[in-house]
């Protein structure tokens, strides 16, 4: 739907939902100054976060559109027909002592990432459930497994949530992490639902666009999106959403989160760019939500607007939120970044990216169906 939740398949979506009915901040919390801080946001207004431009995110025909779009137009494999490939994550890939100039990640799933910035390690968007839904007997399924023992996390030094839709908020994984976390950085408003789910106030850092939290030499900071927030039908745009930058004196990586194309890419690019890394959201995407969901053609302009060095897609192969077919947002942005002299990086989920090693040792066409059957998922 344009608009409703765009990100479950839709039917599904109305189902669950009718179910359902720049400065160093580490701000001490009160719902006073919770509220405060809220309402001086440039970005909210009338009780609302908004976008720089005007999004429409939902109405009636917005919905009926998005139902006709699912029901007439989702293609044939927008699940996958096999399992697809995924590579065991070890424990060990995320400690011990590597150059300051190193990044190392490995992409869990959709828009999850584990990254290791020098001697640190930071979580994107944990999502470990089977389900994105309130309720974990309906609304969308993983297609593979999580690539990590979750027992056997490494040391995590933060987390960062880009927005609170059910693919990005996890409850279930922030209650896991709550314990083996040293810090969640989060947009403003989201620190509620974290101390719900009992995670310690000194852990929570809420950011607006352009404030920082900095740890042991990385920087964390906030930067703009365009999108949308809400986990119900009267909550929409209670919360901030943002894109995120990391990085040290040696290296930086930009994580888009959930964004339609906008004009503040460039804007992050001359402020912060250029990125060793710029994992691009690049999946459940529709013309229909354009606004609020890149197109392949705009994950491209977004990378090139930040200046990013790789480009890393994300948002996608986890879970069917759209109607293209699953492989899809590979096949589109494969050909656009060889039509544009782009480095593009697809590593198999959970295949441990280093910096210091070619980018040929990680990047494959996986997801092609005589491809899918080949692929060595044995410890890289």
């Amino acid at each position: 739907m344009k608009y409703l939740k765009h990100k479950y398949s839709l039917i599904s979506a109305l189902l669950v939902t009718g179910i359902t009915m720049t400065s160093c901040a580490n701000y001490p919390y009160s719902p006073d100054t919770s509220v405060q801080r809220i309402e001086a946001s440039p970005q909210y207004r009338d009780g609302k976060f908004h976008n720089k431009v005007q999004t429409q995110v939902f109405s009636l025909e917005g919905m009926w559109n998005g139902m006709k779009e699912v029901v007439f137009n989702k293609h044939p494999d927008s699940t996958p027909a096999s399992e697809i490939p995924i590579v065991s994550v070890q424990q060990r890939q995320f400690s011990g002592i590597q150059p300051e100039s190193n990044v190392r990640f490995t992409r869990l799933g959709h828009s999850t990432l584990l990254i290791r910035l020098g001697q640190q390690n930071w979580l994107t968007d944990p999502v470990f459930s089977e389900r994105v839904s309130p309720l974990q007997w309906i609304g969308p399924k993983r297609f593979h497994d999580v690539p990590l023992d979750l027992n056997d996390l490494p040391d995590i030094t933060g987390v960062v949530i880009s927005h609170n839709h059910y693919d990005h908020l996890d409850e279930g994984s922030i209650k896991l992490l709550s314990n083996k976390v040293q810090h969640f950085v989060v947009p403003l408003g989201i620190g509620d639902s974290l101390r719900e789910w009992g995670v310690e106030e000194g852990k929570i850092i809420e950011l607006d666009w352009w404030q920082d939290f900095e740890v042991a030499g990385v920087q964390v900071v906030s930067t703009p999106a365009q999108h949308f927030s809400g986990r119900g039908i009267t909550d929409g745009d209670e919360t901030l959403w943002s894109s995120w930058v990391i990085r040290t004196n040696e290296a930086a990586v930009y994580f888009s989160g959930d964004t339609g194309y906008f004009e503040g890419f460039k804007e992050i690019g001359e402020r912060f760019g250029p990125f060793d890394y710029a994992f691009m959201e690049c999946g459940a995407y529709n013309e229909q939500w354009r606004d609020i969901h890149m197109l392949p053609e705009d994950t491209l302009q977004a990378f090139l607007d930040v200046k990013g060095k790789v480009l890393v897609p994300v948002h996608n192969s986890t879970f069917d939120l759209s109607t293209h077919a699953w492989y899809d947002p590979y096949v589109q942005i494969n050909a656009l970044a060889q039509q544009h002299g782009v480095e593009l990086l697809t590593p198999v989920i959970g295949n441990t990216v280093d910096s210091s090693q070619p980018i040929s040792n990680f990047t494959s066409l996986w997801w092609q169906p005589n491809t899918i059957s080949q692929i060595d998922t044995e410890e890289k």
